[in-house]
């Protein structure tokens, strides 16, 4: 009577070890899951942070032409046309400069203003082959990151007329 009781008892104690095992690899498994999930989330949330940092420079950027627009209409008028230059703060005023310059030292933002051609019998905006129209500007801003893997770029272009004369 004696060795059945112990063989059971060895039996006993093998299954034990072995649910040990299975309960800790379940356990590890969702441990990594989780940390993959928060991972994938934290990067998510880093790009859409981006997202809405460029989306707001590109606001900046095209309000700052607009005030140019505003107060002399020769600062777009007289724009060599499809040149790029990049927005800077001047401690009191939007300036322009052809240096290469990183908003919070990774973003990059650049303004573009090209001519516009309207069509001689319809006065549409036409892409080519039409009549210049010095009243009517097409400002294009963009800006640029790095966002680890490549480079994101957002681009907005709006048209600029004249509007006090």
């Amino acid at each position: 009577m004696v060795q059945v009781m112990m063989t059971k008892m060895v039996k006993t104690t093998g299954f034990t070890l072995l649910e040990i095992v299975i309960g800790v690899g379940i356990i590890t498994s969702s441990f990594l899951g989780t940390l993959t999930v928060f991972d994938r989330l934290t990067k998510a949330s880093r790009q859409m942070v981006e997202l809405t940092q460029a989306s707001f420079l590109l606001e900046e950027g095209l309000e700052a032409t607009r005030i140019w627009r505003d107060n002399d209409w020769s600062n777009l008028g007289n724009w060599p046309s499809d040149t790029e230059y990049y927005l800077t703060w001047s401690g009191s005023q939007w300036a322009t400069s052809t240096s290469y310059t990183l908003l919070d030292n990774k973003f990059e933002r650049t303004v573009r203003v090209s001519a516009v051609e309207r069509d001689s019998a319809s006065a549409d905006i036409v892409s080519s082959g039409g009549t210049d129209d010095p009243g009517t500007k097409l400002v294009t801003m963009s800006v640029a990151w790095w966002n680890g893997v490549a480079t994101t770029t957002k681009t907005r272009s709006t048209y600029f007329t004249d509007i006090f004369n």
